[in-house]
């Protein structure tokens, strides 16, 4: 079993739905892999946090009458759904088609497939999708108290400890003198990819800069600014890396780090 496989599985381990051989495979992983480890235990903590903190809230008596009521009356509504409207030998259509003439019912049916199709289909975009799992590590890592692997202040101690952990080298800049000092780095996810996170600190908040490759043959992002439930994420690409830094700090903090990332020689 791989990393990517595992984290593909850890919620249906976390929530009893793997069979026996699956559970088997997936903690035999996880004795063998450090970081995997640490990723669950993670999540564990997370999900713990969550439902201890949680609010719950009975239904009302009136909203249990009404929820009660409408299941009854079900099975009464699908059997007169089912019954077919004859209007010609060998065809028939459902109760529900209008009878409003094929002039105005051909242009009602096109409009419910183009809505059906539009709902189905609508979503996210492959941009936003990303930015809100880097946002979710993000705060995944405060909540649980894992900002890093490393902690060190150090580029020569942060870079080289990604060397045998990643199958690319993260430029690593030291920015401590212009307001943005070095706090770590650790090992994350994003799309099912193993990335460097770059942990930074403006004053009394932490900054993490996500980095990854670009793919072969994708363009990268010039910049793509972000803000969600407290939090602001700015993205761009810089001489074939990808960076997603995300933080509570004001969105000018996080865009002056950029240029200063963007700036910086490499390292």
């Amino acid at each position: 079993m791989r990393c990517d496989d595992f984290l593909e599985l850890q919620s249906a381990l976390l929530d009893g739905e793997l069979g026996a051989r699956e559970s088997r495979d997936v903690e035999a992983h996880v004795a063998r892999c450090t970081h995997c480890q640490a990723t669950l235990e993670d999540t564990q903590d997370l999900s713990g946090s969550l439902r201890a903190q949680a609010e719950y809230f009975r239904a009302s008596a009136a909203l249990r009458s009404r929820i009660e009521a409408q299941i009854r009356a079900e099975p009464r509504a699908a059997a007169r759904m089912a019954k077919p409207t004859r209007i010609a030998p060998g065809f028939s259509l459902p109760s529900w088609w209008p009878r409003w003439g094929m002039g105005v019912a051909v242009p009602v049916a096109a409009a419910i497939l183009s809505f059906t199709i539009g709902v189905q289909f609508a979503g996210p975009s492959a941009d936003e999708r990303l930015l809100g799992e880097a946002l979710g590590d993000h705060a995944r890592a405060l909540l649980t108290d894992h900002a890093f692997d490393v902690a060190s202040s150090d580029r020569h101690t942060v870079k080289p400890w990604f060397a045998d952990k990643l199958d690319f080298s993260p430029p690593v800049r030291d920015l401590g003198a212009e307001g943005f000092p070095l706090i770590g780095g650790r090992l994350d996810y994003l799309d099912h990819t193993r990335v460097a996170v770059l942990a930074y600190q403006k004053r009394q908040h932490e900054i993490d800069v996500f980095v990854w490759p670009v793919v072969s043959g994708a363009s990268g992002v010039s910049s793509l600014t972000r803000t969600s439930r407290g939090y602001n994420v700015v993205r761009w690409s810089e001489g074939g890396m990808n960076f997603c830094a995300v933080s509570d700090v004001e969105p000018d903090d996080l865009k002056h780090l950029m240029v200063l990332i963007r700036s910086a020689p490499a390292g």
